[in-house]
C-alpha cells in the first residue's frame, strides 16, 4: 500500500561516466549493450577556450538510466560513426541491475586504448 502512495519506493540509480571527446574530429562515443536495460542519453561540454580557437576537445557524459533488472555489458567505442569509420578506444562495464533498479558495476575494462591511462570509474547515485 505504501509504495503504491509513492512512500517507501525506490527510485532507480543512474550511472555516469565522464571521458574526454573531441568532436571536430569526427570521433564521438558510441555506446552498446549487449542486453538493453538502460535508457542512455549522452551530453557533450566543449572545454573553455580563446575566443576563436577551433578543434577543442571537451567532456562527453555519457548517463545511463536502468529500465528493468538483469546483466548487461555496456561497451563505449569512440569512432568515427559512419559505416567503415575508423575506430578508437573501447570501454567494457559490466553492470547488474536489481528488480529495485539499483546498479552495481561488476567490471570494467579498456579494449585497444592507447590514450586510456586508467578506465573512468562510473558514477552511481
Amino acid at each position: 500500500m505504501l509504495a503504491a502512495c509513492g512512500k517507501g519506493a525506490t527510485m532507480p540509480q543512474t550511472v555516469s561516466i565522464t571521458l574526454d571527446s573531441n568532436p571536430t574530429t569526427g570521433f564521438s562515443w558510441q555506446v552498446t549493450q549487449s542486453e538493453e536495460l538502460f535508457s542512455v542519453e549522452m551530453e557533450y561540454v566543449e572545454d573553455e577556450h580563446a575566443e576563436g580557437m577551433t578543434g577543442v576537445g571537451g567532456k562527453e557524459t555519457i548517463t545511463l538510466t536502468p529500465l528493468k533488472a538483469g546483466k548487461t555489458d555496456v561497451t563505449l567505442t569512440y569512432a568515427r560513426p559512419w559505416e567503415g569509420g575508423e575506430k578508437g578506444d573501447q570501454i567494457v562495464y559490466s553492470f547488474e541491475i536489481d528488480k529495485e533498479l539499483q546498479v552495481k558495476t561488476v567490471d570494467s575494462y579498456s579494449l585497444g586504448a592507447e590514450e586510456i591511462v586508467s578506465t573512468p570509474e562510473p558514477v552511481i547515485k
